[in-house]
């Protein structure tokens, strides 16, 4: 087994584990609200903590499971353009767009890896209820962005691109 394979698979299992705490952030939003209504309304005694479990808990699962959505390819497309084009240039265009993808992750990885770097070396909080480090809930940002780069980029073979699929999948989508 070569290098480049098993650096994909780890990626695969790490985007998998991703997947898996996104589904645990939603189910923490879930208890965070239901607990919050009923201590609100049955007991008079509202949660301090809820909101902000919420807030932060949307931004983990939201940067932790773009990744395996990337991968999946489940992103909304507009398929019209692949089925103008003639053939011989759908695998182009569908090329292109993952290169598109690619660029346009790769360089919001680097500004908000570099607005992460900077929370930390400063020590910025977020000014809540019970303040916190700001940089443990945005690093998630960074590592979703690079990561879907990595998925755009393992999609730039050209070999693997389905121009007969890209019409009705947009280009994107599992067949």
């Amino acid at each position: 087994m070569n290098p480049l394979s098993i650096v994909t698979r780890w990626h695969d299992h790490l985007t998998t584990a991703g997947y898996y705490l996104g589904c645990l952030a939603l189910a923490v939003i879930f208890g965070a609200y239901i607990i919050e209504v009923f201590a609100r309304y049955f007991f008079n005694a509202p949660q301090w903590w809820a909101s902000e479990a919420v807030s932060y808990s949307l931004c983990a699962g939201t940067f932790m499971m773009m990744p395996y959505v990337t991968w999946k390819k489940g992103h909304v497309a507009v398929a019209l353009i692949f089925d103008i084009l003639p053939k011989p240039a759908v695998r182009p265009a569908v090329w292109f767009t993952y290169l598109l993808g690619a660029l346009a992750c790769g360089l919001a990885t680097w500004i908000t890896g570099g607005e992460t770097l900077r929370q930390w070396v400063n020590d910025v909080h977020i000014m809540a209820v019970e303040p916190v480090p700001k940089y443990l809930i945005s690093w998630v940002i960074p590592f979703g962005f690079a990561s879907s780069t990595l998925h755009f980029m393992r999609m730039l073979d050209w070999r693997k691109i389905d121009p007969a699929a890209a019409g009705a999948l947009g280009g994107f989508g599992e067949g």
